[in-house]
Formats: structure tokens, sequence, C-alpha cells
């Protein structure tokens, strides 16, 4: 007896039909968790302060911080002009305690202020001084007379480094400006020294050969 080709192919893909509604409702359960997971997590770290504004002072104080919440520490430094933010290391420490213990790490009297966001806890002072990274820096200044190392790049002051016993008096008027404008950059005192060092040995040269061609002129022995 034939059977007609038709017939015997759809017979063998019978078997995968019946399994692909099978495939197709364990991908809708798996999206389905998975997307529930996500609003649940997402939900459970906005939690500890969404809407905080309807809870006292006291009872926002004694509300635990949720798991997942991040912790930045955002420092403006009026010198520099420069914000420098940080993230807090092993936030989870700090999951289930008090939002009062984390104040305390925070306390008002070092310049601390605190900023509650959905899922962040965001902590920000504001301090007089130059940034850790421009604390580093050094340029040359005048100070009482003499060259000084000043703290910071050129053009901030962040106080004297150190005096020198360079007298300002010996630098070229141009030079001298620009030290006294606070501009003028400086990366070691002994590279300082030798510049001045070959500047008066310069100095020494011409005024010999000055010397030697009035002599010259005035047609007298050597």
């Amino acid at each position: 007896m034939h059977i007609p080709e038709k017939i015997i192919n759809k017979n063998k893909e019978a078997p995968w039909t019946s399994i692909v509604p099978v495939f197709i409702f364990i991908f809708w359960i798996t999206f389905t968790l998975t997307y529930l997971g996500v609003l649940a997590y997402d939900r459970l770290g906005n939690s500890s302060f969404d809407d905080n504004t309807k809870y006292s002072t006291q009872e926002l104080l004694d509300r635990p911080i949720a798991p997942g919440v991040a912790i930045y520490m955002k420092t403006t430094y009026s010198l520099s002009q420069e914000t420098v933010v940080e993230a807090l290391e092993r936030p989870y420490d700090w999951t289930g305690r008090p939002f009062r213990e984390l104040l305390q790490r925070f306390p008002d009297r070092e310049g601390w202020q605190y900023e509650l966001k959905p899922g962040q806890i965001i902590f920000q002072r504001t301090l007089s001084t130059l940034s850790p990274q421009d604390a580093t820096k050094r340029h040359l200044g005048i100070v009482e007379g003499v060259i000084a190392i000043i703290i910071g790049p050129p053009g901030i002051y962040g106080g004297v480094d150190r005096l020198t016993t360079i007298e300002a008096q010996y630098l070229p008027e141009a030079l001298r400006r620009v030290a006294e404008s606070g501009w003028l950059a400086w990366s070691d005192e002994e590279v300082l020294y030798q510049i001045l060092d070959g500047m008066d040995e310069s100095n020494r040269h011409y005024e010999q050969d000055s010397y030697d061609a009035r002599r010259i002129y005035n047609d007298e022995a050597f």
C-alpha cells in the first residue's frame, strides 16, 4: 500500500508540535516569576525611605535600612571648587539597622546633612579646604620677600608649605610677577636653584664680556 509522502512528514512532526506548548508555558512562567522578583526587590529597596514625609522624625530614625539601599558620601571642597562623590563600602552591613545608627556615622557636628531618595541615602557636606588631589600639588609664590612653596595647584592658595632662602628680587621681572600672582608652577626646589645658578652664571659671563670689551675699546693691555 502506498502512503503519500505528505502524510509521512506530518506524522514525523507530530511529536514536536505537542511539545511546543509546553516550552511556551515554561517560558511564560519563568518570565512572570523573574518580573515579579525584580518588582519585589525594587520595592524592597525603595520602601525603606519612599514617601518619608508621612513619618515623624522619631519614626524615620527608627526605620530599618532596607536591603539594596546604596549609601553615598558627597563632599564639596570650596577652595578647589570641586565635589567628590564616593560610595560607602559594605553598605549591606547597615541592612536592617535603624537609620539613627547610620546618622551616628555621619554626625551633624562634622557638617554632614542627609538626603533621602528612592533606594539611596546621600550624605553631603562642604569643606573650606582643598580637595585631596589638589592638596598634593604645589606652586611658587612670594612671601615676606622670599620664594615660598605654596600648597595647591597654580592659582589656588592653600597655605604656605615652606619658605626657601631665595630672595624674590633675584628673579627676572617677568618671572617675579608670575610668582606674585600665584601662577608659577613648581616641580622641584632643586630645579629652581639650578635655574637661578644658571642665571647667575650667565650674568657673570655677560659682565666679564662687557668688562673685556671696555678694556679693548680703551686699548688696555691684558
